[in-house]
This record gives structure tokens, sequence and C-alpha cells, in this order.
């Protein structure tokens, strides 16, 4: 009998410990089932965004109307779960089935973040030289009722969930098209660099500190071949040879620092329909990237709500006389004016009236103006200026007498679209851009389907180091002697000229003097590749293009450089006479847009979602 008894408990004792396991492993299935559920919302809530920044906090996963939908009991039909799924901590008393059952933001050691704050890098300095990944903490403890004296077995499940996030503004220089840098004096590119197509370098002058790729097979080419880099000169030169030790008196050399790599996968924009590959030449609305920036024309639309006429929080028309109209699009490709009414009911919102104010006020917009723009001929261009000083300086004869500016309109997004709409190819028409060196907080982006000319110094403060002959430092201080921090910025524009702070416009038929300037800003504008004379595009080191003579003097730029499409306006081409001498280019990437993109960037933001670390927790 003892020994029937002994083994009749250790057949117990085997069937509960199998039982257990097997009770275990269901509990841990069900877990991974929590979290691959929670994945796929918060991934969601990330791509679709949410007010201000796409990265959530735990209270907008955990909390009110954004927070995640906890599973239902449907969805797990072979268990009978005991109360509803719960996001609270685990409490060992507790019968509830699933406990903990959330995803919470945490920092790259897996440390829970405070409730509010986003899982992201914001100071100055602090971004590194990598992508930046965003970390978050799902978690699902599992109870299920199991035989034996413990009667219950918990999997306490965790997993590391991480947002990866790409976009064009991580890119020191980024090219959709070819990308030739022929720089002749030193060049320095701290950032990372891409193009789509293929890349030519021509100087060890060159130096690549971080990484440098090349489109494999750019899928937008009109030939076969596939993409790659050459050290030597894209044809047609001036001896059709791609190798002509003619151009600017120098013999084509490999680069300095990180030789170029085959990369093909550039980053995506976070619409789809906006893919290069959708683009459509029979649809006026979807030829290319430059769609970004021109008004809508009638019909279906795949850029609405990505293009920045779209975004933006105001829009200014000029037309061909010179008349001014301020008002919104309504994002479905038209347009409000929110000037008042001629006669009758005034149907605005006091947020329209106050924004109407600020860009009314007398100096905000000038029209008629000129500018000598020798590379695109002999005429001058007519350009309307946009003076952003007199939009962040407070303003006392505001609605009900309260000062205010820019900064302090919570219904203003920080995009201006400004454009003339007589502009072409051969009506030369221009925006110019001053007194800039302070931005509402926040930030600014500026965009036009003309070309831009952006006078002086931007984003800078007052008193710029530029002056003081110190490029590193690209900040000074604001109006009231307060370290200035820069602010995410952008221009884009058909093309993006800069003018330094001895810029005037009086002068004629001449090349001016520069004096030393500093721009920290994102530059998306387009380039000239064909047309009478064309021998070279100017490379990235003229990607800004330049109307003064340079000799000596710095332009300092903190940003990053965007080549999407070809200019359709300003298509002067490079290499004439009597238009520019370079500056001592002092360039640097903005690390700031690692985790900051201007306003409106999020069009160009994309993020890659993966599952990472799985643990069960004791």
């Amino acid at each position: 009998m003892v020994i029937v008894g002994i083994a009749a408990e250790y057949t117990m004792t085997v069937q509960r410990h199998v039982d257990r396991s097997n009770t275990l492993e269901s509990a841990v299935a069900m877990g991974d089932g929590c979290i691959d559920h929670n994945f796929a919302l918060w991934r969601q809530m990330c791509q679709n965004g949410l007010p201000g920044n796409p990265t959530p906090t735990t209270n907008q996963l955990t909390t009110g109307a954004t927070a995640l939908r906890l599973p239902t009991a449907a969805e797990f039909p072979n268990v009978t779960l005991v109360g509803a799924p719960t996001r609270s901590n685990y409490n060992p008393n507790a019968t509830t089935t699933i406990q903990q059952c959330k995803v919470i933001a945490v920092d790259p050691w897996l440390n829970p973040l405070n409730n509010s704050d986003n899982p992201r890098l914001t100071n100055a300095g602090e971004i590194g030289d990598g992508t930046v990944t965003y970390n978050y903490l799902a978690s699902a403890y599992v109870t299920l009722p199991t035989i034996g004296p413990k009667k219950n077995v918990v999997a306490k499940v965790q997993r590391v969930l991480q947002a990866e996030q790409d976009s064009f503004f991580n890119y020191a220089i980024y090219y959709n098209d070819t990308l030739e840098i022929h720089p002749g004096p030193p060049f320095n590119v701290t950032g990372w660099v891409h193009t789509n197509g293929d890349l030519y370098t021509g100087h060890d002058t060159l130096n690549f500190s971080q990484k440098a790729t090349f489109g494999s097979v750019n899928p937008l080419r009109r030939d076969t071949d596939p993409g790659g880099w050459t050290v030597g000169f894209r044809p047609p030169d001036k001896n059709g040879d791609g190798n002509d030790t003619a151009h600017n008196g120098q013999t084509p050399a490999s680069p300095t620092g990180v030789k170029p790599t085959s990369e093909p996968n550039a980053p995506t924009a976070s619409n789809p329909s906006i893919d290069p590959t959708t683009f459509d030449p029979s649809n006026p609305n979807n030829t290319g990237y430059h769609e970004l920036i021109e008004p809508p024309s009638s019909g279906s639309d795949p850029f609405q709500g990505s293009r920045y006429y779209d975004q933006a929080g105001v829009v200014i028309q000029v037309d061909a006389t010179n008349n001014v109209t301020i008002g919104q699009s309504n994002g479905a490709g038209g347009f409000t004016n929110i000037g008042p009414p001629i006669s009758g009911a005034d149907p605005r919102t006091t947020a329209q009236k106050q924004l109407y104010k600020m860009f009314n006020t007398s100096g905000v917009i000038t029209t008629n103006g000129s500018i000598q723009d020798n590379r695109e001929g002999s005429s001058p261009t007519r350009v309307v200026t946009l003076d952003v000083g007199k939009l962040t300086t407070p303003n006392s004869s505001a609605t009900n007498g309260v000062q205010w500016n820019i900064s302090s309109q919570a219904n203003f997004n920080g995009v201006v679209y400004i454009y003339d709409t007589s502009g072409s190819s051969t009506v030369k028409r221009g925006i110019k851009v001053t007194d800039g060196s302070t931005l509402p907080a926040g930030g600014m982006t500026i965009a036009s389907q003309n070309p831009v000319y952006l006078q002086g110094d931007f984003n800078t403060g007052v008193n710029p180091p530029s002056n003081s002959g110190d490029p590193t430092k690209p900040e000074g201080n604001d109006a009231n002697g307060n370290q200035y921090n820069r602010q995410p910025s952008s221009i884009l524009a058909d093309a993006v000229n800069i003018l330094s702070n001895a810029w005037n416009d009086s002068v004629s038929g001449t090349v001016p003097d520069a004096s030393p300037t500093t721009v920290n800003t994102a530059i998306v504008s387009g380039i000239v590749t064909n047309g009478p004379g064309f021998t070279y595009t100017g490379g990235a080191e003229n990607f800004p293009r330049f109307l003064e003579d340079w000799s000596g003097k710095n332009f300092t730029y903190y940003g990053s450089m965007i080549e999407l499409y070809n200019s359709q306006q300003a298509i002067g081409v490079w290499g004439k006479d009597n238009v520019y001498s370079p500056p001592n280019r002092k360039w640097y990437f903005d690390k700031n847009f690692k985790v900051r993109v201007p306003p409106g960037g999020n069009a160009f933001m994309n993020f890659k979602f993966s599952k990472g670390k799985w643990a069960l927790v004791p």
C-alpha cells in the first residue's frame, strides 16, 4: 500500500507540474497577445500623430480619450476571464485575469518617464550622431488558475517597443536627384549625406565626417544604369568626358573621411500617397515633390494635407497687380479670405481677426520691391518682402488692447505660405524675407512656390557670433540680452538665395560685397540641371545660391539641405559671370532636427516600429 501511495503521490505531483507548466505557457501566450494588441494600437497612435508630437506620453497612452483600448474577453475565446482587463499595476491579492496591460514611455535604460513627458531629447547638444529611437515598455500580467496548493500561476510579460525616427531632416545633405559636390576650398560635412541617384565628388578638399550614401538603383532614373559613386564630374562638363581636369583648374580626387557606400532605401514621407513611385504627370496635383510648395490645382490631390499651402496657418497671396490677400487654406484645396467683409456681419473667428491684424500690420508685407538677380538675367526680379521682425515684436494695437505677437497666437502653427501668383519661368517673381534674427517660440516655416531671398542673420538672436569670427556657436543673445536658443525652422521654395547683412536692393548690375552672416534653418529647394550654357549644377556647395562677393567672408550655416525637385521658376544655370564669389563655408548639420522637425515637417517624417527585448519578469 505504501508503494502504491508513493506512486499515486508521484503521479499527482507530476500532473500538477505538467498542468502548471501548460497553464504558464497559456498565460505567457495571453500576455504576448495583449502586448501584440497594444503594439498595434500604439503604432497607430504614433502614425496618426498627436497635436504637436508624434511620440505620445504615458498619460496619453493610459488615460482619457486617447488611452489604448484594452483587450476584451472576445479576444480570448478559450479562456474565461475573471474581471475585465485593467491597466492598474499588478496586485498579487487580486483575482483579475489580466492586470497591468499597458504601454508606458521609458528612457533608453527602460526607466519610466514622468507621465506627462514625451520620450525625446530637446536640449541642444544632447543629440548623438545615430538615428533617434524612442522607447516604450509594454506589459501584461496574466493570472490563471491551476491545480495544487499554489492554485494560480502568474506570467508577468514585458516587451520593449521602439519607434525609430527617419526623416529628410536627419541629413546634412539629402538629394532626391544626382548629387554633385565639387567644393574647391575645404568643405567638411558634419552630418549624414544621401542621394537617391548618383554621387559625383571632385576633390580631396571634401571631407565626409559621417556616412555618405548613394542609391544603388533609382526607380526614377530615365535610363536603366544603376546609380553609383564617381570621383569626377557629371557630364556635360567642359569637355563632356566627366573627368575634366580644367574644371576649376583642379584634378578630381577622392574625398577624405568616411567613404561613400550604397544605400538604396531613402526616407519615405508619412503620407504614402506622395511616394515618388506614384507620381503621375497626367495629374496636375501629382507631378513630383515640387507639389509640396505649390497651391493645389482642381481635381484629385494625393498631396492634400501634406502641401505646405494646406498646412499653413496663414496663406498670403499677391497677384500680378500687387494686391495682397491674407487668408487660410480650407484643407480641401480652397482658400478662405480672413480679411474684413466689405459689408454686413463679420463671420470671422476671433483667431482669424487677430491673425489678419498681425499680418496686415504696416510693414509686415511690402509689395513691388525689386532685386537684381544676375543669375536669372539682366531684368530685375519683382519681390514681396516679409518682415519677420515686425511679426515677433509685440503690437500694442491688438484686439482688446492686449500686447501680443506671433508667439502668443495659440491658433497659429508657425507655417507661413506666401506667394506671387504671377510668377513663372519667364515672369520673375520672388519672396524676400528680412529681419528674421529672432523667431517665435516653437519655430517658423516659410514656404513659397517662388524663389526666396533670405536677407541677413536668421534664427540667431541679435549680434550672432559670425560677426566675431566664431562659427562654432551659431547663436547670440535675444533683444533682452539673454541667450537666444535657435528655433526649429525651414525655408521651402523653388530656390533659396542667401543675401548677407550688407545687401542693398539698390545695387544693380554689379556684384556687391557681402558681410559675415549666419543662418540657422533647414533649406528645401530645387536645382537647375539643364539650360543654355549648362555644365554643372553648382553642387551641394552652391545649393543655397549667392549673389554677392563673399571673398574672405564667413557664411555660417546650421541646418539641413534637402533637394527634392528641379527649380521651375528660378531656372538660371550656375556658372555665369558677374554673379558671386563664394564664401568661407562654415556649415554644420543641426542635430536638433533629429528630434524636433520644423513646423510642417511631419509630412517628411517616417517611423519604423519594432518590438525589442522580451522578458518574463519574476
